[in-house]
């Protein structure tokens, strides 16, 4: 039988830490955001959110947690409450903490829509279409009465490495193989092209020196790159996030689940790709070059030797992040989405007023239209 309870404080969500990491291990294709390491030092960068962790146990032994949180969000009617996972659009994916996501999320949809609502809408917006528990989520809510839509959010490009470097290679193009000969050879003019890769052993403090070092050299780089002055302002070196992304750093190193890469031309280090890594699964985080450095097309190859490199090393595969950029098409074998669960209340005259806006849109629009024309959010 299962028993369902919630956890609304992050101190003591941390005391299940061992029980955390052992269901993380059993988790299908778990990645570093869904680490307590990574909740805890992203929780205090956003205040205006409360946790709602379910923890799904059956006969005495816990066999999920599901951290959902509620969220105030500015919407078209004003403030609003969301329920929804603590990701912030950091990666793509999310999902619950469990061998058996179907269970932990059923058992956990059900204790959100049978307890008091502080909710004005369920927005679960990192569902992969090939998760485990993602015909689960719609079977749930539908089953608690909710009027639901369903959203591609996302779209996501891997390159998976089942098949080899040379296979992969081969199924390029012809004129990808071409440019990148071509790019390498102009780069070597200005000297000797290295992949500088750091991927720390689990078990150390994470507070060396050398992962200090690294992520300095990556944040140099990043202040040089076009990044550095776009509007979001959430490169490795802008203001706003730096001081968190950097102690997320640390405590991806301490887990063995950090994955830098440098490029040096002549010593000289001229692009990064900053990257997480979970059981041979690689999510890139954020990449960039120094165009001071007048090298072109430097950060192409640090991809390409990035990859050369992963696929050596037995990696599963690499994961270039949400966004249809041209350059993620040339590299990628693969395509899924994330997809946007959500569900609204019929508590208050907002999410009444959102949930027939949606409704108006479903009847006018596609799923790709509403997803371009920005009203999936």
């Amino acid at each position: 039988m299962l028993h369902v309870r919630e956890i609304n404080q992050l101190a003591e969500l941390a005391t299940l830490r061992e029980t955390w990491n052992r269901l993380l291990q059993a988790t299908p294709r778990y990645s570093f955001f869904q680490t307590l390491e990574w909740l805890e030092a992203a929780w205090s960068h956003y205040p205006q959110q409360r946790l709602r962790a379910v923890i799904v146990e059956r006969d005495g032994e816990t066999i999920g947690i599901v951290p959902f949180c509620v969220r105030t969000e500015r919407r078209r009617v004003g403030s609003v409450e969301v329920l929804t996972y603590p990701l912030d659009d950091w990666s793509t994916f999310y999902g619950p903490i469990s061998a058996e996501p179907q269970v932990a999320i059923r058992a956990a949809l059900r204790h959100v829509m049978e307890t008091p609502r502080d909710w004005d809408l369920i927005d679960l917006r990192y569902i992969d279409q090939a998760a485990p528990e993602y015909m689960t989520i719609g079977e749930t809510l539908r089953g608690a009465g909710a009027r639901l839509f369903v959203r591609p959010r996302m779209e996501v490009r891997f390159c998976s490495m089942a098949g080899g470097w040379d296979a992969y290679v081969e199924s390029r193009s012809r004129n990808w193989r071409r440019q990148m000969r071509r790019d390498v050879e102009v780069l070597e003019k200005h000297g000797a092209v290295e992949l500088v890769r750091y991927r720390p052993a689990p078990g150390g403090t994470g507070r060396d020196a050398r992962t200090a070092e690294v992520y300095e050299i990556c944040e140099q780089i990043a202040a040089h790159s076009w990044q550095a002055d776009a509007e979001s302002q959430s490169t490795l070196s802008s203001p706003r996030v730096r001081d968190l992304l950097f102690e997320i750093h640390c405590r991806a190193a301490a887990l063995g689940m950090l994955d830098t890469n440098i490029l040096t031309v002549g010593g000289r280090p001229v692009a990064f790709n900053y990257n997480y890594v979970a059981a041979g699964r690689t999510y890139g985080l954020r990449a960039g070059f120094d165009p001071t450095a007048e090298m072109e097309h430097c950060g192409r190859i640090l991809l390409f030797k990035m990859l050369e490199d992963s696929f050596a090393r037995g990696d599963e595969e690499y994961s270039f992040g949400p966004g249809r950029q041209v350059y993620k098409d040339r590299f990628a074998t693969e395509m899924r989405q994330a997809y946007t669960f959500r569900a609204y209340s019929a508590a208050t005259l907002k999410s009444r007023l959102m949930k027939w806006r949606e409704q108006i849109a479903d009847s006018l629009y596609s799923e790709r239209e509403l997803n371009e024309m920005g009203l999936v959010d």
